[in-house]
């Protein structure tokens, strides 16, 4: 067995660099600021020319780690691939001798340091950790590099697949947007197959919205849906909240993705029964009305049982409130056809927020329902697609958090014969 080393303190894993420079930059390194890392993962998004930051810098080597002490809540870690200059509210941490630097990237992207972090931020406005709080708290640090380079090996594997996964719902997204555009703008003819507005302009027309198919029509929501209308804020606010009772569906759990319940409320029945003209059924399509996810939507799925939203939440009917009608129509609203006449109303981008007047101007396509089933059914499979490649992330990141616990506390340890695989490879 290794000989393990217990509780010991970030310093003695890392070393704070201070080298700051003003003048007289590398023009060959890039600029890393905090608008260049990822929130709560180890992936660089981008960076700048040194030029373009006319502040002092801190400076960097390749393998240190960049750590985002101003609003350390976003969770901004990575180890940097190459030298170069950074944000001086970046933490620049250099590993110590003996100490491998993939192991102590894996300790700084772990939530116990994150959250150690939060902590002991200081300000209101712009909350910033300090090293000499940080460097305190207290770690397990195997006593052997191999150890160090095992337990690195097996987070780093979780983060690669991580980040494929990543990869493919960026591609899907792309896919699925170019698909909605053609079954917005083309539909399908008897065949289930795409219109050709260049081999056959006859089968198009111009309308409100631009080239659309002839048989289609546009109507504005306000003939086309029974229903529009929001919730209201129960009394009492957040205090009448509830761990189960009737679904209460706010802002944040519509999204275009479809209805998002990790941060769901309830309300008790009597609640409930005071504010049914808030009550939401399936098949109805809910669109944020103000704040900053103000135009998204979703269609309100099967199953979910009785459902109340809040004042920030529009419920739109439609006439036969089908599945297909609904994901159809929120679709639509979803696309660039409905943000663009979003955007046209909150001008200069104010987005402060839609009353019902407004949104029952919205003008959309509206084909024959047997046509609307058909784009339904193609945006369901691609939908379906997407939600299989975030769940794979959702699992993924679940099972390197419990890896972290384990191994970065000694509380499992990584076999020898884990790297064989690796070494061969």
């Amino acid at each position: 067995m290794s000989n393990r080393i217990t509780n010991a303190a970030l310093d003695e894993l890392v070393s704070l660099q201070t080298e700051k420079i003003f003048v007289n930059k590398d023009p060959k390194l890039p600029y890393v600021g905090l608008e260049h890392m990822a929130q709560g993962e180890p992936m660089l998004l981008g960076t700048a020319n040194s030029s373009t930051s006319i502040s002092v810098n801190a400076v960097f080597k390749k393998d240190d780690i960049l750590f985002g002490k101003l609003r350390p809540n976003l969770r901004k870690s990575i180890k940097a691939p190459f030298d170069g200059y950074c944000s001086t509210d970046i933490l620049v941490l250099r590993s110590q001798d003996g100490v491998v630097p993939d192991f102590s990237a894996q300790v700084f992207q772990w939530e116990r340091v994150f959250s150690v972090a939060v902590t002991t931020a200081a300000g209101t406005k712009m909350p910033r950790t300090s090293w000499r709080d940080l460097k305190r708290f207290k770690i397990f640090k195997p006593g052997s590099d191999s150890e160090q380079s095992r337990i690195a090996y097996v987070l780093d594997t979780i983060d690669e697949a991580i980040a494929a996964t990543e990869a493919v719902i960026a591609k899907v997204k792309q896919v699925r947007a170019g698909m909605l555009h053609d079954l917005l703008s083309y539909g399908l003819d008897e065949n289930g197959r795409l219109r050709d507005p260049i081999a056959h302009p006859e089968q198009f027309k111009d309308s409100p919205l631009g080239l659309i198919p002839r048989e289609w029509e546009t109507k504005s929501l306000g003939t086309l849906c029974i229903h529009i209308g929001s919730g209201v804020t129960p009394r009492g606010g957040q205090d009448v909240y509830t761990k189960e009772g009737i679904l209460f569906i706010r802002s944040q759990n519509v999204t275009f993705e479809g209805l998002k319940l990790g941060d769901i409320a309830y309300i008790p029945r009597h609640i409930h029964l005071g504010m049914l003209r808030s009550e939401v059924f399936a098949h109805d399509v809910l669109f944020n009305i103000t704040g900053a996810s103000i135009g998204r939507c979703c269609a309100m799925p099967d199953g979910m049982g009785q459902a109340n939203v809040n004042q920030h939440v529009c419920i739109l009917r439609a006439p036969e409130a089908t599945e297909a009608d609904a994901l159809f129509l929120s679709t639509v609203l979803g696309s660039t056809i409905g943000q663009k006449q979003l955007d046209a109303l909150n001008t200069c981008g104010n987005r402060q927020g839609l009353n019902y007047q407004q949104l029952g101007s919205f003008i959309v396509p509206w084909p024959e329902p047997k046509e609307r089933h058909l784009i339904a059914e193609h945006v369901k499979e691609a939908a379906a697609h997407l939600l299989k490649e975030i769940d794979e992330v959702t699992k993924l990141s679940s099972l390197k958090s419990g890896l972290q616990d384990d191994l970065l506390t000694g509380r499992v340890l990584v076999p020898e014969s884990i790297m064989e695989g690796a070494a061969v490879a």
